[in-house]
């Protein structure tokens, strides 16, 4: 006897083969976005350590009622045509802290993606995320000739730096590329220092954050660089209550 012909209609026939379509083109689009985050997140240079507020790495701490993990640490805070994040990224406080005592100096370390030629950099303390008094500023040579890996820096606590809690900020403007600033905070407490009393310095230059901010153009070369305006930061006085 002649064997019954298929019943199948040719759209369940090609079922499978639509189904097997669908799945793999959603497969390679997760792929993509996958490669694409993380292609963000080893682009330009973030503060590994001391850890930033948010950091996944390891060693880092957990995140705290608030924050939320950062895995685009490397990205810039802003341009001087907009604002993407805060300055530090994130405004609320880390649960651990790393400890470190005034007179001393910490080691500061920095995943590179791309260190755009380097740049400015300034390191800053703060006792209420608000007013800030630098520690240490390099002009122009900051990340330059840095290319992937890490880089390290070390920035100096003062003696006279209130004990108590605190927190590390660090600034970057790049050289060469889009107009950008980059921004990251860890939270430390102090020990050794006095307790309560005043920290002097001068303030942070903030620029290419924003249209009303200071603008510096690309100083690849041995064009103006913008360095003129850190010498006329505005000088700062913070005062810390006892038992901070």
């Amino acid at each position: 006897l002649p064997l019954p012909a298929s019943t199948a209609t040719p759209s369940t026939r090609t079922l499978p083969n639509m189904l097997f379509k669908r799945s793999f083109t959603s497969l390679v689009l997760c792929l993509i976005s996958l490669a694409t985050i993380a292609t963000v997140s080893q682009a330009h240079v973030g503060l590994m350590r001391p850890c930033a507020r948010g950091s996944s790495l390891s060693g880092c701490p957990a995140p705290s009622k608030g924050q939320y993990i950062d895995y685009d640490l490397n990205a810039p805070i802003g341009t001087h045509s907009s604002k993407n994040s805060p300055i530090c990224k994130q405004t609320v406080a880390s649960g651990q802290r790393t400890t470190v005592t005034a007179g001393q100096s910490i080691k500061t370390t920095y995943s590179i993606g791309a260190s755009h030629g380097g740049g400015h950099c300034q390191w800053a303390l703060s006792y209420d995320n608000k007013n800030w008094v630098v520690l240490k500023t390099l002009i122009r040579d900051c990340l330059k000739n840095v290319n992937g890996g890490s880089y390290s820096v070390s920035v100096p606590i003062p003696k006279n730096a209130p004990a108590g809690k605190a927190t590390f900020m660090w600034l970057w403007n790049n050289a060469i590329g889009n107009r950008e600033l980059y921004s990251n905070c860890a939270d430390i407490v102090i020990k050794g220092g006095p307790n309560g009393g005043t920290l002097k310095g001068v303030a942070p230059l903030i620029a290419n954050y924003g249209p009303s901010s200071l603008a510096i153009g690309e100083f690849g070369g041995s064009g103006p660089d913008g360095s003129e305006a850190f010498a006329k930061r505005k000088a700062i006085t913070i005062k810390v209550s006892a038992g901070n």
